[in-house]
């Protein structure tokens, strides 16, 4: 479910706020239920935040704290508090109410919702509210002036009279200058230098790539999974770029309604230097869409080396062994030896409920097969702006630690699993702190691959005794 409140809305919001901020969506009714317990599960102790409401007479309004929500049952001093409305019947109309009495600026009660001002000036809801049709019907009440200055406004022209809401957000409020670890030689995850030695160095590791001898297999398989735009074509374009020494675009990529990808494919991934191809395979299939399911069937195909590279997807006639091309009895060479999910780390809050469950479902059939799987993290100049701007700064950035522990804790993966990475989208030229960030992701995969194939020679030899 993606993200309600507009770019420009959050630049107000950021105007008022009064120095740079980055907003990350924590609570959202319709996602996660309107439930009080949830909101103070998600929200409590998150530091700044700015809470909307979208109601059915198209107006949008809602409250900042400086401070954290809380349980406590108290009332929250907050003189950096404020009200707003950002859009009344339907057109932008921007307001500020700041707060007259701080020391109910805003109210720490585990049976509401968000909750403003003393009396109050807006209690979202309490206890639990079921949707209905479309909408929340919301069990609170807004008295707009008793702690906040309305500035010749009213509860009406706020809120356009009504707590019917189609949604509710609560988003984090991250500080610009706070994006980056205050001690820049402790980063949150070791890394090796940035500089062009080391990446030659990883660039020659994967050159001399060979997968474990005694399986036979020429090239390890990786297969790359993910959300339509979240990536996974451009990785393998950025990882091919590398080796050709120049940008390029190979697959086929770009932001689209739905998938680009509608073939199984194989890539191979030719040296410029030396004319040689390397010891292992980029496998790229459809990517998840909320709107078309990716059969579950078609994909343990792909896993089992059934399906030949270059088949053409047909929604209307899923892949089975009648098809012309099934691989009957698959070595493992043919089958997939890791799995790298690619994830949109700037929207992974709101991905869809039906891409989630899709993943999920997958990654049962991947832990039947005992297939290692790690998350490419993309988009990490939309994480944070330190890092879009120089990307040494991946490993110092908070917004990019807490991108990767949220994602784990999604994909229910160890946080050394969930890789940081940077695609090549907009760059004309190569650039060495991007080709070691890919790399590094490419080396983890090929050694998780390598434990795979000794897993798999283990279980042949002790079903041979």
């Amino acid at each position: 479910m993606p993200e309600l409140l507009q770019k420009a809305y959050k630049d107000q919001l950021v105007t008022w706020i009064g120095k740079p901020s980055h907003f990350r969506l924590l609570y959202k009714i319709s996602r996660d239920g309107c439930s009080a317990p949830t909101f103070h599960q998600k929200c409590d102790g998150q530091g700044p935040t700015v809470t909307v409401l979208y109601n059915t007479n198209k107006t949008i309004y809602g409250g900042y704290l400086s401070q954290s929500w809380n349980s406590s049952g108290a009332y929250i001093n907050d003189p950096g508090a404020f009200l707003f409305r950002l859009q009344y019947n339907g057109s932008s109309n921007p307001l500020k109410f700041p707060v007259t009495n701080a020391g109910y600026a805003g109210h720490g009660n585990g049976s509401y919702g968000p909750t403003f001002g003393l009396g109050h000036d807006i209690h979202t809801f309490s206890g639990t509210i079921n949707k209905s049709g479309n909408y929340f019907t919301l069990n609170g009440y807004t008295s707009l002036g008793n702690s906040y200055n309305l500035n010749g406004q009213n509860t009406n022209t706020i809120t356009n009279g009504i707590l019917q809401v189609i949604d509710l957000e609560v988003y984090g409020v991250i500080d610009g200058a706070q994006q980056l670890q205050t001690n820049p030689d402790k980063p949150w995850r070791e890394h090796i230098e940035w500089n062009e030695e080391k990446m030659k160095e990883i660039k020659e590791n994967l050159l001399a790539y060979k997968p474990v001898s005694e399986t036979n297999v020429s090239a390890a398989n990786i297969l790359l999974l993910g959300q339509i735009g979240a990536g996974k074509s451009s990785f393998f374009n950025s990882v091919n770029s590398i080796f050709r020494g120049k940008i390029t675009s190979k697959a086929c990529s770009g932001n689209f309604e739905h998938s680009v990808t509608t073939m199984y494919r194989q890539y191979k991934m030719k040296d410029r230097s030396s004319g040689k191809f390397l010891n292992f395979r980029l496998c790229d299939s459809r990517g998840f869409e909320e709107d078309f399911s990716l059969d579950s069937k078609e994909i343990s195909f792909i896993l089992d080396g059934n399906i030949p590279d270059r088949y053409q997807f047909n929604p209307m006639v899923p892949f089975t062994p009648d098809t012309p091309g099934y691989i009957k009895n698959p070595e493992l060479e043919n089958k997939i030896h890791c799995v790298a999910f690619v994830i949109d780390g700037s929207t992974a809050d709101v991905m869809p409920d039906k891409i989630l469950k899709q993943m999920k479902d997958l990654q049962i059939r991947m832990n039947q097969r005992g297939l290692p799987q790690i998350v490419l993290l993309t988009k990490l100049d939309k994480i944070c702006p330190d890092v879009n701007d120089d990307v040494t700064n991946t490993y110092r950035s908070s917004a990019v630690c807490d991108a990767v522990e949220k994602v784990a804790d999604i994909m229910g993966l160890p946080r050394g699993h969930v890789l940081p990475v940077k695609n090549y989208e907009s760059e004309t030229k190569l650039k060495t702190g991007v080709n070691i960030l890919l790399m590094e992701a490419l080396e983890l995969c090929l050694d998780f691959a390598d434990d795979f194939m000794d897993e798999q020679l283990d279980k042949l030899a002790s079903e041979e005794k």
